[in-house]
């Protein structure tokens, strides 16, 4: 018989990371019924509900479910004890990334909100001091960017946060992986079904899978709590913004550094010029269509943010509203000293980002896609569990 680790204090650690009132739920399975991605293999959100309300800690952070959800709100829509089955996953996910983290960082941040202003204050400062402390005189007329903030200090102090803060994701991410490989079993372990092929199929399957779902995003539009409004405004497609802009803008920087040579100014449509003007376009509209749709009250089945969220889709914002606003002014014949504070704040907080990505939300870009692909690689389509598991979920 399995012995699970039980929490007597999980119930109420899921509150603190914005749970709304789990114990509200009586198990009706409403949600699950109405769960366009509910399967023997994942059962949204009941599952989940169960460990937090037994306080099955372990199982918890192992469950794949919370990294399935896409948190269209179908389930909270329907809910009959207005229990917001939808925001409780998004508390599971802060818990868990929380717990996952070594540093102890995401934990404070999404449990006090002093700590996350005066952390995310200092993070600011301190980039913005090491940037200005080689900084040299603004020069008059068009923009000189790198003359203002020299190329080699950014690229070095990118690198060096990059290395940190990977290096608490790689941790982050392997027990995040552990934890899954008890739910799944061995990573490396071959199904019952024989007929799904050997190791390497799996794994090209699992890789296919996870970029048709990056790409398409084709579960999220199965989604039907905003069917009827236009696809600009449809939870998918404000999300696929965010995510691709970010991506884009990330690309366009690269390839500025590699192919372009430093201070020439190319015309828009230079490759890298056109796709981080559209990719920076994209991030702002998402990231305020989502503060806008956010801070609408009275909407029930909307998911509240805490301060951390905030944060993170604010950076977002400023970083893409700055990054757009650089991308014109290098074009002006003079901005003045305006369009250096611009870039500082740019540079401070795109490595602010940086920091922030394996100990926020930024996380889940990383986990979804992880725990998505062990999970088409270890239950492939045709594959069924035989039988929810006896008291859990059923």
């Amino acid at each position: 018989m399995a012995v699970h680790k039980v929490d007597l204090k999980l119930s109420r650690d899921l509150k603190r990371f914005g749970a709304f009132d789990i114990d509200a739920c009586f198990n009706c399975g409403n949600c699950t019924a109405v769960c366009q991605h509910s399967s023997d293999t994942a059962r949204f959100p009941r599952r989940l509900i169960r460990y937090g309300q037994l306080g099955m800690v372990d199982k918890l952070a192992g469950a794949k479910e919370a990294w399935l959800c896409w948190n269209c709100r179908d389930c909270s829509g329907t809910c009959p004890r207005e229990a917001r089955p939808g925001e409780y996953v998004e508390a599971v996910r802060r818990y868990t990334i929380a717990s996952m983290d070594p540093t102890g960082i995401s934990w404070l941040m999404y449990t006090s909100s002093l700590f996350l202003v005066g952390f995310a204050l200092a993070l600011a400062a301190l980039f913005a001091g090491l940037l200005l402390s080689e900084s040299g005189t603004p020069a008059a007329g068009p923009l000189d960017l790198f003359g203002f903030i020299p190329f080699e200090l950014i690229h070095n102090l990118g690198i060096v946060v990059m290395v940190v803060m990977g290096l608490v994701a790689v941790t982050s991410t392997v027990r995040l992986v552990l934890h899954l490989s008890r739910t799944f079993g061995p990573i490396g372990e071959q199904p019952e079904d024989s007929a799904q092929g050997n190791t390497g199929s799996r794994v090209v399957s699992a890789i296919r899978d996870v970029l048709d779902e990056m790409v398409g995003q084709q579960r999220f539009r199965t989604c039907e709590v905003d069917a009827e409004q236009p696809m600009y405004l449809r939870p998918w497609f404000v999300h696929y913004c965010i995510m691709w802009g970010f991506i884009g803008l990330g690309v366009a920087t690269a390839i500025d550094f590699l192919f372009k040579t430093l201070g020439v100014v190319v015309p828009l449509w230079y490759p890298s010029r056109l796709l981080g003007t559209v990719a920076g376009l994209a991030l702002m509209y998402g990231s305020a269509i989502t503060i806008a749709r956010k801070l609408q009250p009275g909407d029930k089945t909307q998911s509240r943010l805490l301060s951390s969220d905030w944060l993170f889709l604010g950076l977002l914002f400023v970083v893409g509203l700055t990054g757009f606003a650089l991308e014109v002014m290098v074009y002006l014949p003079s901005v003045g000293s305006l369009g250096y504070a611009v870039f500082l704040v740019h540079v401070a907080l795109a490595m602010e980002l940086l920091v922030l990505f394996p100990v926020t939300k930024f996380a889940h870009a990383l986990y979804r896609p992880l725990a998505y692909g062990i999970y088409r690689y270890r239950v492939p389509q045709l594959r069924r569990e035989a039988a929810p598991e006896a008291g859990i979920a059923s």
